[in-house]
């Protein structure tokens, strides 16, 4: 097993058991650090070990959705910035006395993480800090208030998750970072997993396309099974592109193609992708098997010689959506191309770490886009 896939595991097992976890987070600044823990299962011990230890200003993560939900206004929106709204109005439970002791804290993290809250159960303004997760958690936007709550979800748990970040004991009046960090961890012993971790673990582990349709199309390589996917994240729509037969056992000829509308529709000599998929589909042909991964990242319009084409080529996200195609086709074995290198050395790992098997490479098939 992979040793972030351990050090997530262990730190969802931590949630789930109501035990903080340290995350951290790399930023212009260094690595920080945030003491973490499940908001459903809050304590006024666990709240006290949390100021003891951190800046003390204690934010609950929540949905986006649920903040509307429990009227939870935008503490300020800053011009500019996407992210400006993500904090909104402090709130106290009203069984609390001042609201900023542990035990009062503990209590209203708790109320707002808990299924039946309304948003007359709190007095605004209070003493615990809320913030809108993004519903992608880190995969849409790879910061603290994401990973407490994917944290969460993933230990089963309402996503909601207490954070804190860490100061330094060598340094008190500045945040940890570092290696000092994995010393606080192992002091007090608790897990410690990175931004990063949880979003590679996601990554792997849950689907990054769902199918949408199936059809029959002919075409000049002949009769091919078309089936749609749909890419969970950004909605994106690929295309699976099958001639002959799929097996599970016989290494299946691959051709990972990005839409290119100059090239593909009109012919552009411009680039060489229209040719890339002519030359794929001719092997196929003569072959008498063979699958074509045509992906259409979602946004813009994507064609070569215009402007923003460059920005969907991000090899990582585009082998992880191959990688998962291929798994819900329960094809285990391919056969890649090496003539994009760079690509087609991501594409190998990411391959790789789903289980599937990536034999030699074919010349005539290439990885275009």
């Amino acid at each position: 097993m992979r040793t972030n896939d351990v050090r997530v595991r262990r730190a969802v097992k931590a949630f789930a058991g109501g035990r903080p976890v340290v995350v951290t987070d790399k930023t212009a600044q260094g690595e920080q650090g945030y003491v973490v823990f499940a908001a459903g299962q809050a304590t006024p011990k666990l709240l006290a070990f949390t100021v003891r230890h951190t800046s003390g200003y204690v934010r609950i993560a929540l949905p986006g959705e649920e903040c509307e939900r429990l009227n939870l206004p935008p503490m300020c929106a800053r011009d500019g910035d996407r992210f400006g709204a993500a904090d909104r109005v402090t709130v106290d439970w009203h069984g609390t006395g001042t609201g900023i002791s542990a035990t009062d804290r503990a209590r209203t993290i708790a109320a707002l993480a808990a299924p039946g809250a309304q948003a007359s159960d709190f007095r605004r303004p209070g003493h615990v800090i809320p913030v809108a997760a993004s519903a992608g958690g880190v995969l849409e936007r790879p910061r603290p208030a994401e990973a407490a709550v994917d944290l969460a979800r993933l230990a089963g748990l309402r996503p909601a998750g207490a954070l804190c970040e860490i100061v330094s004991r060598e340094h008190p009046d500045a945040m940890a970072r570092g290696t000092e960090l994995i010393e606080f961890a192992a002091t007090h012993g608790l897990s410690i997993v990175s931004i990063d971790d949880l979003a590679q673990y996601r990554l792997r582990t849950e689907p990054q396309a769902i199918r949408s349709a199936e059809a029959v199309v002919p075409t000049k390589a002949g009769a091919a099974r078309v089936i749609g996917f749909r890419d969970v994240r950004n909605g994106g729509e690929h295309l699976a592109v099958i001639i002959g037969t799929a097996c599970a056992d016989v290494p299946m000829l691959l051709h990972v193609h990005v839409e290119c509308l100059t090239g593909d529709v009109f012919g552009s000599t411009g680039c060489r992708c229209g040719a890339e998929l002519d030359r794929a589909l001719t092997t196929m042909r003569a072959r008498g098997s063979g699958m074509i991964v045509y992906l259409r990242p979602s946004g813009q319009l994507h064609a070569c010689g215009l402007p923003g084409r460059d920005e969907m080529l991000a090899g990582e996200p585009v082998s992880q959506t191959v990688a998962w195609i291929l798994r819900d086709l329960g094809v285990h074995s391919v056969r890649l191309s090496d003539d994009a290198q760079g690509f087609g050395l991501v594409m190998f790992g990411s391959i790789r770490e789903h289980g599937l098997q990536a034999g030699g490479t074919v010349t005539p098939l290439a990885s275009a886009g």
